[in-house]
């Protein structure tokens, strides 16, 4: 998407940008949490996305759980003015950061808290326990520390 029309759509949103260049910006804590969303690609999720853009859950669905993409931005809060580039050129007009076959275009580790802990209802798993989202414990305890460190950076990617 072109810069001018992703800043448009991110003013709609509401969203901060952070500048990097503040003498509280903190890169070093910044790129820890970066590397804390990463392991978050070795959880299975059982996603099974669909040549038809659906999944095992979401059969119907152009884009499974990820239909808000679009209109939340990627369920970004803010972002940080130097990655500004970096969204505009992956996210889609039509889509936002999703995409047929694949799922999201972002790597994990530059995910929103909310894409990254979002899964399924996890019905065909007894071994998980869940609250009343349909997450399973261990994700919901992972998203709240997530959300912590992010309030305490100030950021969200």
């Amino acid at each position: 998407m072109k810069k001018e029309l992703f800043m448009r759509k991110i003013r709609e949103r509401g969203m901060r940008i952070i500048l990097s260049n503040d003498p509280l910006f903190d890169s070093y804590t910044v790129q820890s949490f970066r590397e804390l969303k990463g392991f978050i690609k070795y959880i299975n999720f059982d996603c099974q996305i669909k040549k038809s853009g659906g999944c095992k859950d979401w059969p119907d669905s152009s884009n499974c759980c990820c239909n808000d993409c679009l209109s939340s931005v990627g369920y970004f809060q803010q972002m940080i003015d130097s990655d500004f580039v970096y969204y505009a050129r992956r996210f889609n007009a039509k889509t936002g950061f999703w995409r047929k076959e694949k799922g999201c275009a972002l790597p994990h580790k530059m995910r929103s808290v909310t894409c990254l802990t979002h899964h399924c209802n996890y019905k065909n798993h007894k071994h998980c326990t869940k609250d009343l989202e349909g997450f399973s414990t261990g994700m919901v305890m992972i998203k709240e520390r997530l959300n912590k460190l992010r309030k305490d950076l100030y950021i969200d990617n």
